[in-house]
């Protein structure tokens, strides 16, 4: 998947298997081409001719109705290509995220063994009505849209049956189990970890080295600031931004706001003296430092705060980062801004709370713990290998 919270985790695994002396080639957009050579792997270019589907624009995805509209159109187009290239390079093992229908059916029909890797939590029947008050959203678009939901229950099952595959149960079009599914997360994280069997191997975080470095004006400061950065794919609302920012004044700590590529800083307004802005930030060095993270709660970020064991201020947009910020609240690392992100008030005093409650610092740091000994890129190597051996 073009996505960098889909993307960091498998690219530590690359990295493991490419130090162990293994061959990798990983297919994604040309966004990503530098990122993928950093880390010893080669790139391939996904074998998508056809302009009408723009793999790289995930910022479409905002239900599981366009979820699973986007994942059957983007199946049509690549199955038949992948096959052509699992032919052609006859890979040992083929990998694919746990969104890529298109690779599971691609792995079935030629027979390699396959491998979901899993940046979300794992989901399974089970988890998803556990998490019903978070995804009434999604009910409610398919139950008011009833000829759309069929049209893709009826494309679903044609996506496998035309390949002379039975299909699973629908719901597996946003999981692709398959016989070995790593899990970026520890069970400690996981909701109704005793639900999955063993074909599900939790290893936690990827965490890696990116080779990137410290802005300079980070690096010079001994005292721990604020982290804001709001994922890179629904971060564009200036209004948020500005709440933050008037937030952040009342406090003297130094803050550090990542705005993403879709926002102009002069469109921010006056930026208070203890607020730095830039586009980017390279977010596991800033983690190193930071106090708090304030977050969209998408599970890369959550992974990687923890795992630096730096609580969090968490701003969801869409379903899956909510049930991610309930997860983080239950285990009492970071606070689940419920409220409009407008209100400053509340931002500040949920900001205080972090800042000056311990125990948001110890629940953090104990969940830190549980997620750096899960193992990492190791352990999810070891699974793999022992898998296709």
């Amino acid at each position: 998947m073009p996505a960098y919270g889909h993307l960091n985790p498998m690219l530590g695994v690359a990295e493991e298997l490419v130090r162990q002396g293994h061959e990798v080639l990983i297919y994604n957009t040309p966004e990503f081409k530098e990122k993928i050579a950093n880390v010893g792997a080669e790139f391939r270019e996904v074998p998508l001719k056809d302009p009408s589907l723009d793999i790289g624009n995930l910022r479409i995805l905002h239900n599981a109705l366009t979820i699973a509209d986007f994942s059957l159109r983007a199946t049509k187009l690549l199955v038949d290509p992948l096959m052509s290239e699992i032919e052609k390079e006859k890979p040992d093992c083929l990998i694919h995220d746990s969104l890529s229908l298109w690779g599971k059916i691609a792995g079935l029909k030629t027979h390699v063994p396959t491998v979901s890797l899993v940046p979300s939590m794992a989901i399974n029947t089970r988890l998803v009505l556990s998490q019903t008050p978070f995804l009434l959203d999604d009910y409610v678009q398919a139950f008011s849209r009833p000829h759309t939901f069929f049209t893709i229950i009826d494309q679903f099952r044609k996506s496998y049956s035309k390949k002379g595959l039975i299909p699973p149960f629908f719901f597996d079009m946003f999981s692709n189990v398959e016989k070995l599914n790593i899990i970026f997360t520890s069970r400690q994280f996981q909701p109704l970890e005793h639900s999955f069997n063993a074909t599900y191997k939790f290893v936690g975080p990827i965490v890696y080295d990116r080779n990137e470095k410290q802005p300079e004006v980070i690096s010079k400061k001994d005292q721990p600031f604020i982290y804001v950065a709001l994922g890179t794919v629904y971060n564009d609302n200036i209004e948020v931004y500005r709440s933050i920012i008037s937030a952040l004044k009342q406090f003297g700590n130094e803050s550090f706001v990542s705005i993403g590529k879709y926002i102009n800083p002069s469109e921010l307004g006056n930026i208070p003296s203890n607020v730095h802005i830039s586009p980017y930030y390279p977010q596991l060095e800033m983690l190193k430092k930071a106090s708090i993270f304030i977050s969209h709660a998408g599970m890369n970020s959550v992974n990687e705060s923890l795992y630096f064991e730096v609580p969090l201020l968490m701003l969801p947009i869409i379903q899956e980062q909510k049930i991610n910020a309930v997860r983080v609240e239950q285990l009492g690392a970071g606070v689940y801004f419920k409220k409009k992100p407008t209100d400053i008030p509340l931002l500040i005093e949920s900001i205080n709370s972090l800042l000056t409650e311990s125990r948001y610092a110890i629940a953090a740091e104990k969940v830190g713990k549980a997620l750096r000994s899960s193992g990492g890129a190791k352990r999810a190597v070891n699974h793999i290998l022992n898998y296709i051996s």
